[in-house]
């Protein structure tokens, strides 16, 4: 009996350093969607992000900046006053609020990781790069953008099947100073090289409706314009809506960002030429780098920031991309055999071909 009762305590111990074991391994992360609860980007970018931190055993909280940094700050600051300090903050700066969150941050000598490169000027600047000023802010995690504008007009000139000379653009950022002049600049360049004519270019804060109202105004002014370039796919929406209320005589070239199902969608009817993205996977690849950070993996120690490329979709290799539309179930990538723990690997190659081969499994 007495032998039983000893088994059944060393079992119960063995159990219970194993769970201490476990809960000693998590860490808690809070993540900062900029958008409001449900809109379909940072809603794909939150999910992944939370199936990361279900398979590396990380606590995760999520709150909203409701696409307004003043909302984002106040939610940050209401977080920070009446929870318990997460060990790591996952967050996009806003264009004119990035000091004010970095300083808060800082008060609280929280690490944090940002997303996207979305600070220029003088506000840049002022917030200088990861581990100066902000000692804590472990880098960026962001894609290339001006090599993703440069590409997508590069789609949309090849889908016109006219000769360069023969084609006339529009561009339509999103906010002022943020990712989408870089992301523009890339299609300036292109288009410059090619001697493409760029009637003009304006801003649509990111929306679909005054993406539509100002494709109408642009094409009564030029109506002999065949491509049109947007910072994204909610953008590039509203422009084929524009296009079809002009009733032009002829087709027009329309691509965005983001790879959203409807954009895809209408990759797949004619309606648009091409979606370039991936960029949904920001916050679960930021996620693994905190995970071997926590774990005293040095990568964050010599590096300030971690860039990807991003993908485009276009009618020529729609088939490869085609299960995207279709909820994919995000948890069968594997996160953790992304981790640099235990290898001799110094870099993460985060690519998008490690999705396509998780939607194979």
């Amino acid at each position: 009996m007495f032998k039983v009762i000893g088994r059944v305590l060393l079992i119960f111990l063995l159990v219970t350093v194993a769970m201490g074991a476990k809960a000693k391994s998590s860490f808690s992360v809070l993540f900062v969607n900029p958008s409001v609860s449900g809109e379909p980007f940072w809603q794909k970018v939150q999910t992944i992000t939370e199936q990361t931190a279900y398979q590396l055993n990380i606590k995760i909280d999520t709150i909203y900046g409701e696409g307004n940094r003043h909302i984002q700050l106040a939610e940050l600051k209401k977080y920070l006053s009446y929870r318990a300090t997460p060990d790591y903050v996952i967050l996009m700066n806003y264009p004119g609020g990035a000091e004010a969150t970095l300083d808060l941050l800082n008060k609280y000598g929280i690490n944090f990781i940002t997303l996207e490169q979305t600070i220029t000027g003088p506000e840049r600047s002022s917030i200088g790069m990861p581990k100066g000023r902000y000692k804590t802010w472990l880098g960026e995690v962001y894609h290339d953008n001006y090599d993703a504008g440069w590409r997508l007009a590069e789609a949309l000139v090849n889908d016109t099947g006219l000769a360069k000379g023969d084609i006339t653009a529009l561009i339509i950022n999103g906010h002022y100073g943020s990712e989408s002049d870089v992301r523009s600049q890339g299609a300036n360049d292109f288009f410059a090289k090619q001697k493409i004519t760029v009637h003009q270019q304006v801003h649509a804060s990111w929306s679909k409706e005054q993406a539509y109202d100002k494709t109408k105004k642009l094409l009564s002014r030029y109506p002999n314009t065949n491509l049109i370039w947007t910072a994204s796919d909610l953008m590039a929406m509203g422009a084929l809506t524009g296009v079809k209320a002009s009733k032009l005589e002829h087709s027009v070239a329309i691509g965005g960002f983001d790879w959203l199902g409807d954009a895809i969608d209408l990759v797949d009817n004619g309606g648009m030429s091409a979606t370039i993205g991936g960029h949904f996977m920001m916050g679960g690849w930021a996620l693994v780098t905190l995970s071997d950070h926590f774990h005293k993996h040095p990568f964050w120690l010599e590096n300030s920031s971690l860039t990807f490329k991003l993908g485009v979709i276009s009618r020529q290799n729609l088939d490869d991309y085609r299960w995207i539309v279709y909820s994919p179930d995000w948890s069968l990538i594997d996160y953790k055999a992304m981790s640099l723990i235990g290898t001799d690997k110094v870099d993460y190659g985060f690519n998008l071909s490690q999705l396509q081969r998780s939607a194979e499994k």
